[in-house]
């Protein structure tokens, strides 16, 4: 007897599949862009934010696996809510090493003559290139297991 997804067709699962990283996309924007905003107004509130995100992050896992068969049906925007629920354990680590970077890090390197792209290259790249590659990983492995759990419900 064969499992329930071995007989969907791989359309489905590449449906859920791309609806669950745009709504992963579209929560790490809106976490980053909030990051920013609250370092720039209030340096010492980022902790409060990486506070919620370690909260959120076991709740959010547990829900995003299991909201297919909560909210009745995968695909559309239950595949986008998986996502959503996703990002909090998918931005912790990125959260974390942003607020152990000195505040005037990029500005010094300004100030001793280093351009944007040099910036980037030898100062930032460094800085979050392990905690990236390890979100990037983490976040396919959980697109892949959100995407065949709502379509084993479909």
């Amino acid at each position: 007897m064969l499992p329930r997804l071995a007989t969907h067709p791989l359309g489905a699962l590449v449906a859920d599949g791309c609806g669950t990283a745009l709504g992963l996309g579209l929560a790490c924007i809106l976490v980053l862009g909030a990051q920013a905003l609250m370092h720039r107004a209030w340096p010492a509130r980022c902790v409060v934010l990486r506070g919620l995100m370690l909260a959120l992050t076991l709740p959010g896992l547990a829900l995003a696996l299991l909201w297919p068969g909560l909210a009745g049906q995968g695909g559309g925007m239950g595949s986008v809510a998986q996502g959503a629920f996703v990002a909090p354990a998918a931005l912790w680590p990125l959260l974390r090493v942003l607020d152990a970077v000195p505040p005037g890090l990029s500005r010094t390197a300004r100030g001793l003559g280093a351009g944007a792209q040099a910036r980037l290259r030898l100062l930032w790249l460094p800085l979050l290139a392990a905690p990236v590659a390890g979100v990037g990983m983490f976040c396919a492995v959980m697109t892949v297991l959100c995407a065949m759990a709502a379509a084993a419900l479909q």
